[in-house]
């Protein structure tokens, strides 16, 4: 009789299969927790025009409350533009001081901007640097709280051109997240004024 030798030297159909299958398993496990990962981390770096806006409404409010009467830089404001002085971070000088910001509405192209300007700009006529700009804003008001004394009654005005400073000043505005409009409204009383 004859007796098939097996050779012991190779794997099986069977084992090679095994190994494939199990193989191919791990694989895709891995790439799944991967592209999974790469799903989450571009989530979370994906920059959201809302808090960009949520910082813009952070700074309006701060500038307001550190809000100075001084006589060389007025308070003015229109609905589309209001500049005022305040307290600012000056990186030319390094130190905190006096300075002018200036909140502007561009309806042509729908965007607000913020402009700083501190003591040696203003006083040199030069222009600071625009540090916040918000895009896809539809609609944009300021409006000033005031207290009129002929009629004896606080109103909201369009514009404010007289010395001093209103009692406080509201932001209105529609902005486009790409899937809605979405309206915001923003009121911030001035400490110093009254």
């Amino acid at each position: 009789m004859h007796y098939l030798r097996r050779n012991k030297k190779g794997f099986t159909l069977i084992e090679l299969l095994l190994v494939v299958s199990m193989l191919a398993i791990v694989s895709l496990s891995i790439y799944a927790t991967f592209n999974n990962g790469i799903k989450i981390w571009q989530k979370i770096n994906r920059a959201l025009p809302e808090e960009n806006l949520a910082i813009l409404f952070d700074k309006f409010t701060l500038d307001l409350n550190n809000s100075v009467n001084f006589s060389s830089i007025k308070f003015l404001g229109t609905e589309e533009k209001f500049e005022l002085a305040t307290l600012v971070k000056s990186p030319r000088l390094q130190v905190r001081t006096v300075g002018k910001v200036i909140y502007s509405y561009d309806s042509e192209a729908e965007t607000i901007s913020r402009e700083q300007r501190d003591f040696s700009h203003i006083y040199s006529n030069g222009e600071g640097p625009v540090t916040d700009t918000i895009k896809n804003v539809k609609s944009f008001k300021f409006k000033y709280y005031i207290y009129d004394l002929e009629k004896k009654q606080y109103l909201w005005q369009d514009e404010w051109l007289k010395e001093g400073l209103p009692l406080a000043v509201r932001i209105e505005l529609e902005f486009d997240s790409g899937s809605q409009i979405n309206k915001f409204t923003r009121t911030v009383s001035i400490p110093i004024s009254g």
